[in-house]
């Protein structure tokens, strides 16, 4: 956590105010988009649930009011006197019915099957003494049915005192075999006189006409809608196979629910309502997923539409920042260039802000460096006149050249061209150094006292040393600070060229271009390894340290020319080990005017 802490520290100005105020754009409105679609959902579901629930209550009292009319049909028999004889009569298994009960029977079927609205699919007469008339569906009547006991029905009707009971759906198997799914509704038969069983009617209904019932209700995709008997067994559901996937288990009574199926299934609302006639609940469940989908459409146009906002919203608010901080990164550059050693350089101060105070606290720190460094600069030329000055003091320059010339007078006389050649050379360069007041010369002028400079070392080291000069002839013209070749020649013969084996080179090469005058001195020495070039690199860098074993020529003429002309001019060093050195010269192309004293 600090790590993280500490990296946002570092981070620009800018890069923090961004990330900040994305932070307080993003989040709150995340949470405001999360919390509304939440509650939006919240609300759906319970408007939902409560809609499914009074339509399901309207469902169960349609089908109350069918089932009501099953009830009056089960009580058809109490109409007869005939049917009830029968069914309390003794009967064994296989004994015909007589003319007349057959006739009776099928008279009380008819009615039956005639009246009211109901689908009905069979009829069945139980007798508790082996009485039984069987009509099921496409099938004659069978009279040799007896009561299974053990039959859930029949110890339910039992228990019902008279009450009808409704049997979920089932199958049932014609004469001929075909099966079919029916419900039922059976009722125990007593008699009036006694109150004593005398049998049961059991009614057996088509489901389509319940389904009729509940495909009335308008039903989304994925929406089951049906119903189930107090053990949660299902009944009949609006389309065939509805309710099967729901897997809900056994629901009483009234209300609305979120179930969250334990097997990972998705989520279900799920409305219930039980009726009082059959004991049945009718059942609604759509899918979570299903109820929401509206509002995902919602959420799905108004995340685009939130995005751009949000979008718009950090791109205004990094403009914001970078616009805030733009001030302070161009005082920042500039402070660096000032530690480079760049003073003139000027804040523009456009504002009386802080940043704009603290502008011109810099316009006015730079301008007293500037003031510090001309005069360091003067101080440092006047010492060096000073020293020249005290050094021509000491040494008559008209006594040397004299010397110089007695020397080269007396060899030509001994006939040695080395001395002549060698004391003329010398007289030359003391000339050029001791006697020229100038701060500017001409780059003719430095070439040719590097030129003599070069005729001595051949001399003193015996032709090992190949000079070569290639500059162009336009930039022979062009005016620059005395002293600024030889040194590094110098540095190429010592540190460079004395130290090798074979003949040394050294070629001076160069020309003008865009203003800008470029001279490269090579040699073919010993080079420099990698960590030497580095730390000459760096101390050429700081243009301040002069100190060290070598390379205080390079130094020092890096340092005049940046007191002088300031950057980017100076020298710039390139090298590989045994395979030597090049040094860059860059400095204006600067030439004398027309009339001008040279």
């Amino acid at each position: 956590m600090r790590r993280w802490l500490q990296r946002f520290l570092d981070l620009d100005l800018a890069k923090k105010l961004i990330i900040v105020n994305c932070a307080l754009i993003v989040a709150p409105l995340s949470a405001m988009t999360l919390f509304a679609f939440a509650s939006f959902e919240r609300a759906m579901e319970r408007n939902v649930g409560t809609y499914q629930l009074q339509a399901l209550k309207q469902v169960t009292l349609n089908i109350d009011t069918y089932m009501n009319e099953l009830n009056r049909l089960s009580l058809m028999p109490y109409q007869y006197e005939e049917i009830l004889e029968f069914l309390g009569s003794e009967r064994q298994v296989g004994q015909p019915l007589t003319l007349e009960e057959i006739d009776q029977l099928n008279s009380f079927v008819s009615k039956v099957f005639i009246n009211g609205r109901v689908d009905i699919m069979g009829v069945s007469l139980y007798g508790e003494r082996g009485a039984s008339y069987v009509v099921l569906p496409e099938s004659q009547y069978i009279t040799t049915y007896k009561l299974d006991e053990n039959a859930d029905w029949l110890k339910r009707a039992r228990g019902q005192f008279g009450q009808p009971t409704f049997i979920t759906t089932h199958e049932v198997t014609s004469t001929s075999g075909t099966v079919y799914r029916v419900f039922s509704i059976a009722r125990e038969l007593r008699s009036f006189d006694t109150g004593r069983t005398l049998g049961y009617i059991v009614i057996d209904i088509d489901p389509e006409s319940v389904r009729g019932i509940l495909s009335q209700v308008k039903l989304g995709e994925r929406e089951s809608l049906y119903v189930q008997d107090k053990d949660g067994r299902l009944v009949i559901g609006s389309a065939p196979g509805a309710g099967e996937r729901a897997a809900i288990g056994p629901l009483t009574g009234e209300g609305v629910r979120h179930l969250d199926p334990p097997n990972g299934g998705e989520s279900l609302l799920v409305a219930h309502y039980t009726s009082s006639v059959t004991g049945w609940t009718t059942v609604g469940a759509v899918p979570i997923r299903e109820l929401l989908k509206d509002s995902v459409v919602v959420r799905n146009s108004i995340l685009p539409i939130g995005f751009v906002c949000i979008g718009l919203a950090i791109t205004l608010s990094a403009a914001f920042a970078f616009g805030v901080t733009k001030p302070l990164r161009k005082l920042s550059r500039l402070m660096r260039k000032v530690e480079q050693g760049e003073l003139q350089v000027k804040f523009a101060v456009s504002s009386g802000d802080e940043v704009g105070r603290l502008g011109h606290a810099f316009n006015t720190m730079v301008g007293k460096l500037s003031e510090l460094g001309y005069l360091l600069y003067e101080t440092e030329l006047r010492e060096k006149d000073a020293q020249i000055a005290a050094l021509q003091s000491k040494i008559n320059p008209h006594f040397l050249y004299n010397t110089l010339g007695s020397i080269s007078m007396y060899a030509e006389l001994e006939g040695n061209r080395e001395i002549v050649l060698m004391a003329n050379n010398l007289s030359r360069l003391l000339r050029y150094s001791l006697s020229s007041r100038r701060d500017m010369v001409t780059l003719r002028d430095e070439l040719e006292h590097v030129g003599g400079y070069m005729a001595i070392q051949k001399l003193r080291y015996d032709d090992r040393v190949d000079y070569a000069c290639d500059i162009d002839a336009s930039a022979l013209d062009c005016r620059m600070m005395p002293l600024l070749l030889q040194p590094i020649v110098e540095n190429a013969l010592n540190h460079g060229l004395d130290k090798g084996a074979g003949v040394g080179r050294i070629r001076i090469s160069g020309g003008e271009t865009d203003g800008v005058l470029r001279l490269a001195i090579e040699d073919d020495g010993i080079g420099l390894s990698l960590a030497q070039l580095e730390e000459l690199r760096e101390r050429l860098a700081s243009a301040k340290d002069v100190g060290g074993t070598s390379g205080n020529g390079l130094l020092n003429v890096h340092r005049r020319l940046r007191l002088r002309f300031g950057e980017p001019y100076g020298i710039a060093l390139d090298s590989m080990p045994y395979q030597g050195l090049k040094v860059v010269m860059t400095l204006p192309a600067i030439r004398r005017p027309e009339g001008a004293d040279s």
